[in-house]
């Protein structure tokens, strides 16, 4: 049976989407087949730590955990693979949280898989993942980061009855641009704006316009259902940074006033230019430390922990591509002591080699506000 869905589900977009009640061991089972078998690997002798980085997981509540089982269904976002996801994960789980974390099609394997996938394709995968796991736990939590945080928000809109919260990183709701509007015409006539190969094996280093133009649209179509019907049942936590180079945070702000109405709902915001405060349903921490040479916090690094091995402070990763120049561009990759923060104007006005910062130095208050959060909506 295994072989003749692999078979009849062979291109990228349909290969990892979940049967509808697949238990989620038959699902990991099936990935890993179809990732053995078309992810590229960045080095020879190397195969499996790459494949284990980009399959889907899950994390069980730790064994002192007693009573109500809380499940946490998290996806990724664009160009991205679960395993951005760990950190947070695990963590959750040590403090009796059951987190499931899943693959979103044309991710893990090579950034042409995107192509042809569409934004129906990722929320099929989000919601048979989700209505499973809802059955298997006693209060139901869903929630990503950008791409799949647009996911998760929209099955929280669509089955309001059945989730407990929903948990934010960075969500898109649109992107930080003025002519993002431009993607869904260019797709049909143009492939790529870049077309890098990425050095990283958890990550693409660029993303065709056809998939730009459908996280477009599923922002877009997001935006419009909550603008229409603003989701006052459903408690939303949000962490975000606002100088955000990949999505609008602005917009996400406004969202969050009008749309996510619940008096539950808590965003947390990360800023290189506002102080600590905190408002009835916001809080501000100010996330630019010069003595750690951090200029603020970056769309990806919200639920980065510093001691992860690949993107931590000491990780063996740095994102350095938005730098043109190959000296910088080598000297960001190679120095051991650089500024960190969201490419930009304020990262360049420091450094012409800075890096954008993949974890986040208030890590564990981020882990213990969602902790909260989760428990006082449980």
């Amino acid at each position: 049976m295994l072989s003749f869905l692999f078979a009849s589900l062979s291109y990228a977009g349909i290969g990892v989407i979940p049967q509808t009640d697949e238990a989620f061991e038959e699902y990991l089972l099936r990935v890993d087949t179809f990732l053995q078998q078309n992810k590229q690997i960045l080095m020879v002798g190397n195969k499996q730590q790459e494949i284990q980085a980009v399959m889907p997981f899950e994390y069980f509540p730790a064994a002192h955990c007693k009573g109500e089982t809380k499940g946490l269904l998290l996806s990724h976002g664009l160009s991205d693979s679960p395993y951005g996801m760990r950190s947070v994960a695990q963590r959750l789980s040590e403090n009796c949280v059951h987190v499931r974390v899943i693959l979103l099609p044309g991710h893990g394997t090579r950034a042409e898989d995107l192509i042809d996938v569409t934004r129906e394709d990722w929320r099929q995968t989000f919601n048979r993942s989700a209505l499973t796991f809802k059955g298997e736990v006693d209060s139901f939590f869903v929630g990503g980061f950008s791409t799949g945080g647009a996911l998760a928000l929209n099955f929280a809109v669509d089955h309001s009855d059945d989730v407990e919260g929903v948990v934010l990183f960075s969500p898109l709701l649109k992107i930080n641009s003025g002519i993002d509007w431009l993607s869904p015409f260019l797709s049909p006539v143009l492939t790529w704006l870049d077309h890098e190969e990425t050095d990283d094996y958890a990550k693409y280093a660029s993303i065709p316009v056809p998939a730009i133009a459908e996280a477009y649209k599923t922002a877009k179509e997001l935006r419009s259902r909550l603008h229409e019907k603003p989701l006052s049942s459903v408690p939303v936590f949000i962490a975000l940074a606002d100088q955000d180079a990949t999505v609008d945070s602005a917009v996400t702000q406004s969202i969050f006033s009008k749309s996510l109405v619940n008096k539950k709902s808590q965003m947390l915001i990360y800023s290189s230019e506002m102080e600590n405060q905190t408002q009835s349903r916001t809080r501000v921490i100010n996330a630019y430390l010069p003595h750690q040479k951090i200029t603020g916090l970056s769309h990806m690094s919200i639920h980065g922990s510093p001691k992860d091995p690949h993107y931590g402070s000491e990780g063996d990763y740095r994102i350095c591509d938005f730098l043109s120049d190959e000296e910088s561009f080598q000297r960001c990759k190679t120095e051991p002591s650089i500024w960190f923060g969201e490419k930009g104007e304020l990262l360049s006005s420091k450094s012409a080699y800075g890096a954008r910062i993949t974890w986040n130095p208030y890590f564990n208050l981020l882990v213990e506000d969602i902790i909260q959060f989760i428990k006082s909506n449980s």
